[in-house]
């Protein structure tokens, strides 16, 4: 029951993103201060977002690592999915922010130090592309990982944002570029963070993972030699990298060795469908339902 989790490469790729973030999340919000950019300091604000996302989802990672107890029987894995979700959330509310700031700047324009935006700028893109590339090594580890790694890019978005209006500024002299660019990036924020609140709210209400056929893991079943039927089966994991489950009852036919058949359903289930932990049982016709079967 006390096992210890093999301590993943997330932990280390994260606490190197929050290093590299948390710099600069300090020069861009004084160069946004300092150039008057609506852009830069959305990139800013949305870095010390990613700041405090980056923070949790490693202490998620920490936790993750903890043993299983007799009270955590499937130890403590899913505090990576409430860290997606959280950070997920974040997004959403960062976009709102950056909507509200864009509004106010296209009804008042202001002048912008456009080159000494665009210098800082270009030193954000560098720091969240290099965050990227670390977090990219391990973000189909963990939905943690994935939420972090979106974070870092949507700020590599800002950064190109902020670019691309310092460069209109500079040659054009049109102010609204600024808050109009900010928009864009927030929509593109608010795309990815709704997938991520999505797929982590689908883990922690235990629904069935994206990539498993419910109805053609109850065919499959039912194809076996022996197995007259399926009911009450369930479908959904822990989290999506890490175990997933499967219970559900299965009728048999009279005479059936049943150790054999255990045997095959474990191994098809794993094979087939990637479902590492199974609790079937076996009954023949007849047997009672609980009310709550299906």
């Amino acid at each position: 029951m006390h096992e210890h989790a093999p301590a993943p490469r997330s932990a280390r790729y994260l606490g190197i993103a929050l290093a590299i973030t948390a710099t600069f999340f300090i020069i861009e919000l004084v160069g946004g201060i300092l150039t008057n950019s609506l852009a830069l300091l959305t990139d800013a604000w949305h870095m010390l977002n990613d700041v405090l996302a980056l923070s949790f989802g490693l202490i998620a990672a920490w936790l993750a690592l903890r043993p299983r107890t007799v009270k955590r029987t499937y130890g403590y894995y899913r505090a990576e999915i409430l860290a997606a979700f959280l950070n997920g959330i974040f997004l959403s509310v960062i976009v709102v922010f950056i909507f509200y700031q864009a509004i106010q700047r296209i009804q008042q324009p202001a002048p912008v130090e456009s080159m000494n935006m665009l210098i800082i700028a270009v030193l954000g893109l560098a720091a969240n592309g290099l965050s990227a590339v670390v977090l990219s090594r391990s973000k189909d580890e963990s939905m943690n990982v994935r939420g972090a790694f979106l974070h870092v890019l949507a700020d590599t978005l800002g950064s190109v944002g902020a670019i691309s209006a310092g460069l209109i500024m500079y040659f054009t002299g049109w102010y609204q570029a600024d808050p109009l660019i900010s928009m864009i990036i927030g929509v593109l924020i608010f795309y990815s963070s709704g997938r991520l609140i999505r797929d982590s709210l689908n883990v922690l209400l235990e629904g069935v993972p994206s990539n498993i056929d419910v109805r053609a893991v109850e065919r499959r079943i039912v194809e076996l030699e022996d197995v007259e039927g399926v009911h009450d089966l369930h479908v959904w994991c822990i989290t999506p990298t890490r175990m997933c489950l499967m219970s559900g009852h299965v009728v048999v036919k009279k005479g059936t060795n049943r150790k054999k058949l255990i045997s095959m359903l474990i191994n098809m289930l794993k094979e087939e469908f990637g479902i590492d932990h199974t609790t079937i049982q076996l009954e023949d016709e007849g047997y009672p339902k609980a009310a709550s079967e299906h």
